[in-house]
C-alpha cells in the first residue's frame, strides 16, 4: 500500500515538472518573438497603409530609400509569401539598375516550389530572368531562359509569354546582324501582346515600343519609328483600369518619347517640331535625370556638342558618386564625349576619351568573365542570410513541436494518473469487499465445522443404539416401507462414509500434506475404490482435488489474517502448495492476491485498534 502511495506521489511530481517546463518554453518563445519585433522598431514610423507590395513600386523611382525600408518591413514581418517577397525585392533593384542584386532575388523566387510548380508564376519569373540577363548583356544565359519560356508558353498556350519570348529572340537575331528577321519577329511579338488582356500588357508594350524606337532611329528609319511612337503615345495617354502606376514613371516615359520624336522629326526634316520635342524633353529632365542618351543623336545632328558634353559630364560624375563606373552606360558616355570633342576639333581630349573607352570595354569583358564568381559570392551571402533565417524558423518550429509534445505527454500523464487513482480506488473497494467475504467464509467455516462434528457424534450414538436394541414388532407401515427400501439404506451408508472421510481429512489436517493420495485415504477410512470419486461429486459437489485445494485455501486465508509475520512462501508451504500454484488458485477463488488480502486485514485491524 505504501508503494502505491509513493508511486502516485511520484506521478504528481512528474506532472508538476511538466507544467513548469511548459511555462518556461512558452516564456522563451514569447521573449524570442519580442526580440524579433524589436528589430523592426527602427521602421515603426512607417504607416501600416504603406506596408504593401504596391507601395514598394510606388516609391521605387521617387524615394528609393523609403521603398527599401518598406521592403525590409514586408520581409521582417512576413506580410507576403516568400516567393512574392523575392519577386518584389528583385523588381525594386531591377527597376533602379541594380541588376546583379536583382538577379539574386529573381533566382530565389524561380526555384521556390510555389513558383516552379505553378506555370503562370514560373513563366512570369522566367520573364524577369530574361530581362535581367538582357541588361547584363549575358546573351548565353538570356538565350537559355528564352528557350525555357518559349517551350513552357507553347505547352500552356500562354499568348503573352509567347510574345515575351519571341520579342527577346527577335532582339538577339537583330544584334546578330539579321535585322529584317529580327524586326519581323519583334513586330510579331508586339502584335501578339496587343491582342491579350495580360495584367502587365502595357508595361511590356512600353518596353517593346521603346526598344523598337531605339533600333529604328539607329537604322535611320524615321517613318517606322514615327508609327511606333504614335502607338506608344496612345498607351501612355490611355486610362488603364486596374493597372497600378509607379510614381515618376509617367514623366520618365514622356521624356523618352520626346527624345525619340526629336530624333524622328529631325530625320523627317520637321525641324520646328523636333525643337519643340527637345524643349519638352528639357522640362521633363528636371524631374527625371536618367536616359539622356536617347537625345544625343538629335544633339549631334544639330551640332550642339557642348550640350552633349555637359549632359555626359554630369552623368559621368553622378555614376562615379554611385561607385559603379564599369558598365555599358559608362561606355556610352565615354563614346559620346569622345565623339563630341572630335566633332569640336579637340582631338587631344577626344583621343583621351576613346582610350578610356577601350580600357573600359576591356574591363567590362573581364568583369563579365568574372560575373559568375560575383554572382556566386552574392548568392552565397544571400544564402547565408536565408540559412540564418531558416535556422531561426526551425528553432521556433522545434520549440513548438517540443511544446506540443510536452503538452501531449502531460495530458497523457494526467489521464494515466487519473486512471491509476480511479483503478486503485476500485481495487481498494473490491479488495475490501472480497476481504470481508473471505472473513465471513472463515467464520461460517468454523460454525459449519462445529455443527458437522456435533452431527457426526450424534449419528454415531444413534447407530450404536440401533445395533444394541431390537426393532419393535409394531411398526407403522410407512416406517416399514422406508426400512424395506434398499436404496435408502445405501444412501445412508454412503453419507456415513463421506462424513468419516471428511472427518479424517479435517481432524488430522490431511489436506495440508502436499503428497496425500487417494489410496492412503481409501485405506485409512476403508472406502471402496469405486465409491471414492462419486462420494465427492454427490456430497461435496466437486472433485477430490478441488475439495482439497479449497480446504488449503481457507486455511491459508486464516494464516494470512492471523499470522502477519508469515511470508507468502511460508503460507504456501504450510498449505502444501507451491507458491505459484497457491497464488494462482487464491486469485481465482477470491478475486484478489494473497498480499492484498493480508494488507486489507492489517488495515482493518489498525482501524479497530
Amino acid at each position: 500500500m505504501k508503494r502505491k502511495k509513493h508511486y502516485i506521489i511520484y506521478m504528481y511530481e512528474k506532472l508538476v515538472v511538466g507544467v513548469v517546463a511548459l511555462l518556461l518554453i512558452w516564456n522563451s518563445n514569447r521573449a524570442y518573438g519580442q526580440s524579433v519585433i524589436s528589430t523592426s522598431q527602427e521602421d515603426s514610423w512607417l504607416e501600416d497603409s504603406l506596408l504593401t507590395e504596391d507601395a514598394v513600386y510606388e516609391y521605387t523611382f521617387t524615394d528609393f530609400d523609403k521603398a527599401r525600408r518598406i521592403m525590409a518591413r514586408l520581409r521582417s514581418e512576413r506580410l507576403l509569401p516568400a516567393f512574392e517577397l523575392d519577386k518584389v525585392e528583385g523588381d525594386l533593384y531591377f527597376n533602379t539598375g541594380h541588376y546583379y542584386q536583382a538577379l539574386i532575388y529573381y533566382r530565389n523566387a524561380l526555384v521556390n516550389d510555389s513558383v516552379r510548380l505553378v506555370p503562370e508564376r514560373y513563366m512570369d519569373q522566367l520573364h524577369r530572368m530574361i530581362s535581367c540577363y538582357d541588361c547584363l548583356h549575358n546573351d548565353e544565359q538570356k538565350a537559355y531562359y528564352v528557350r525555357l519560356l518559349l517551350k513552357e508558353a507553347e505547352a500552356e498556350g500562354n499568348q503573352p509569354m509567347q510574345s515575351v519570348a519571341l520579342f527577346n529572340m527577335g532582339k538577339m537575331i537583330y544584334y546578330q546582324g539579321q535585322k529584317e528577321d529580327g524586326y519581323k519577329m519583334m513586330l510579331q511579338a508586339v502584335s501578339l501582346m496587343e491582342q491579350t488582356d495580360y495584367k502587365y500588357k502595357y508595361d511590356n508594350l512600353r518596353y517593346n515600343y521603346n526598344t523598337l524606337l531605339v533600333f529604328y532611329n539607329m537604322d535611320n528609319r524615321p517613318q517606322e519609328a514615327l508609327e511606333i511612337s504614335n502607338r506608344l503615345e496612345r498607351i501612355l495617354t490611355s486610362q488603364k483600369e486596374g493597372v497600378s502606376e509607379m510614381q515618376g514613371l509617367e514623366a520618365r516615359e514622356e521624356k523618352s518619347l520626346c527624345a525619340h520624336r526629336a530624333v524622328i522629326y529631325n530625320d523627317l526634316g520637321q525641324k520646328e517640331e523636333a525643337r519643340k520635342q527637345y524643349e519638352r524633353f528639357l522640362e521633363l529632365r528636371e524631374k527625371y535625370g536618367r536616359d539622356d542618351y536617347l537625345i544625343w543623336p538629335y544633339l549631334f545632328a544639330i551640332k550642339k556638342y557642348d550640350e552633349i558634353i555637359r549632359m555626359n559630364t554630369e552623368r559621368e560624375k553622378r555614376m562615379k558618386l554611385e561607385g559603379d563606373t564599369v558598365n555599358y552606360h559608362m561606355t556610352t558616355i565615354k563614346q559620346s564625349l569622345g565623339k563630341a570633342y572630335q566633332m569640336k576639333g579637340d582631338y587631344r581630349r577626344a583621343a583621351a576619351y576613346f582610350k578610356q573607352l577601350a580600357v573600359l570595354r576591356d574591363s567590362i569583358k573581364v568583369r563579365e568573365q568574372q560575373s559568375a564568381a560575383l554572382e556566386l559570392a552574392a548568392i552565397y551571402d544571400s544564402n547565408q542570410k536565408d540559412l540564418q533565417l531558416h535556422k531561426q524558423e526551425a528553432e521556433i518550429q522545434r520549440h513548438w513541436i517540443f511544446l506540443i509534445f510536452l503538452l501531449s505527454v502531460s495530458i497523457l500523464l494526467g489521464f494515466f494518473l487519473w486512471w491509476t487513482v480511479r483503478y486503485n480506488r476500485l481495487e481498494s473497494f473490491k479488495n475490501r469487499a472480497m476481504a470481508n467475504t473471505i472473513n465471513d467464509l472463515l467464520v461460517y467455516k468454523e460454525d459449519l465445522e462445529q455443527k458437522r462434528k456435533e452431527n457426526f457424534a450424534l449419528r454415531e450414538e444413534l447407530e450404536a443404539l440401533r445395533q444394541n436394541q431390537s426393532i419393535p414388532e409394531e411398526v407403522s407401515e410407512a416406517e416399514s416401507a422406508k426400512i424395506a427400501v434398499p436404496d435408502e439404506k445405501e444412501n445412508k451408508l454412503d453419507r456415513l462414509l463421506f462424513d468419516r472421510l471428511v472427518r479424517a481429512i479435517t481432524d488430522r489436517k490431511l489436506f495440508l500434506q502436499a503428497n496425500i493420495s487417494r489410496e492412503e485415504l481409501i485405506n485409512l477410512v476403508h472406502i471402496p475404490k469405486n465409491k471414492f470419486a462419486s462420494l465427492f461429486r454427490q456430497y461435496a459437489g466437486t472433485t477430490f482435488s478441488v475439495y482439497m485445494n479449497n480446504l488449503r485455501l481457507m486455511h491459508a486465508a486464516e494464516l494470512l489474517k492471523n499470522q502477519p509475520n508469515y511470508t507468502i512462501t511460508a503460507v504456501a508451504a504450510e498449505c502444501g502448495m507451491k507458491e505459484s500454484t497457491f497464488y494462482r488458485l487464491f486469485v481465482n477463488k477470491f478475486g484478489m492476491t494473497p498480499m492484498d488480502y493480508r494488507c486489507k486485514c492489517n488495515t482493518d485491524d489498525k482501524k479497530e485498534e
